[in-house]
């Protein structure tokens, strides 16, 4: 079948147009506040920071960081205090670091951040909020070994999630997701990073779009350490998933305080007698 010619145009070009003009006039409204307010106020638990509101998905991450994984605050509030060391693996844009650097000034972050975008985003997140002495940065991905390997991005927009760290070429994430961008990055175990830095955490926040599994198995050491106390993990691929994640952490001595996998990937982990401590 030949293409419609100029002169005789589809008979469904002029919905086609209108559904473009529709949905431009939909989007000026979030394009002209992009442009007048990049950053806006989040007023939480009695803190007060900005997030950038400069793309469709910085703009979700202000809009839902109230409400969307109110347990990851809980579990900030309860566990990271003046201190405490936390490693935020997984950091994005870096909302969770700027939550708990604010909550309790005298604890230590250190967050994890290969993607180069998000990156970019995390550094001026902690530079505008004041933030940036109290959290240190590693643009490192964790994994089951050290060395070079890939990062398999699935969107380039700042703030994305849901990329994949494999040495193997990848057409797909470990989320399903096209893989539309790869770039290389350096890959440590949890162990090698604590030994070569000297640094061990006392708490883990871990989101890494699956490779959960991975990062545990390059962090026996640290697991068995008395001084890790508790871990939130996001937790994708379902019961299997969630399974062998918990043999690895239940042999080195924690167990499963909380979880609700019908609203939440969310789990929360502490060590045997540290609530108690």
């Amino acid at each position: 079948m030949s293409a419609p010619s100029a002169a005789a145009p589809s008979a469904t070009a002029p919905a086609k147009r209108s559904r473009r003009w529709r949905q431009t006039i939909r989007e000026l409204p979030a394009q002209v506040f992009r442009t007048v307010a990049p950053r806006r106020t989040i007023k939480v638990r009695g803190l007060r920071f900005t997030l950038p509101c400069d793309n469709r998905i910085t703009e979700w991450r202000w809009r839902t960081f109230k409400t969307g994984e109110p347990e990851t605050l809980d579990w900030i509030d309860r566990w990271v205090k003046d201190g405490t060391t936390l490693f935020d693996i997984g950091a994005n844009v870096g909302v969770f670091s700027i939550y708990a650097a604010l909550r309790s000034p005298g604890a230590r972050i250190v967050a994890f951040e290969p993607e180069y975008a998000n990156l970019h985003v995390l550094k001026d997140n902690l530079i505008a909020n004041g933030v940036q002495e109290r959290v240190d940065v590693y643009s490192i991905a964790l994994g089951s070994r050290t060395g070079i390997s890939r990062l398999h991005i699935q969107d380039t927009t700042p703030g994305a999630a849901l990329h994949t760290e494999s040495k193997e070429t990848l057409d797909q994430t470990r989320t399903h997701k096209p893989v539309v961008w790869r770039e290389g990055v350096y890959a440590m175990t949890l162990d090698a990073f604590c030994e070569e830095t000297r640094i061990t955490p006392d708490c883990v926040k871990m989101d890494v779009d699956g490779t959960e599994r991975e990062i545990l198995d390059g962090a026996r050491q640290i697991l068995r350490t008395p001084t890790l106390r508790s871990m939130i993990m996001e937790m994708f691929g379902g019961p299997e998933v969630r399974e062998a994640c918990a043999q690895v952490l239940q042999g080195n001595g924690l167990r499963r305080a909380w979880a609700d996998p019908g609203k939440s990937d969310n789990e929360i982990w502490v060590r045997e007698g540290a609530e108690r401590a």
